[in-house]
């Protein structure tokens, strides 16, 4: 089989807007600070003390 000849399929497809800005450093920084800022959240939540067993 002669690999050189044969064309990648994605090769001629344009990349969708979202998939442009989830190459970007800042969409993975902006993603972890969000994700850091929901735990911060849900760690001083009342939520967080019900689960926490009483001694």
């Amino acid at each position: 089989m002669n690999f050189q000849t044969r064309a990648s399929p994605k090769a001629t497809e344009e990349k969708s807007t979202f998939q442009k800005i989830r190459e970007t450093p800042a969409f993975a920084v902006g993603t972890q600070v969000t994700l850091f800022g929901l735990g911060v959240l849900f760690i001083q939540s009342p939520l967080m003390e019900m689960l926490v067993p009483q001694l």
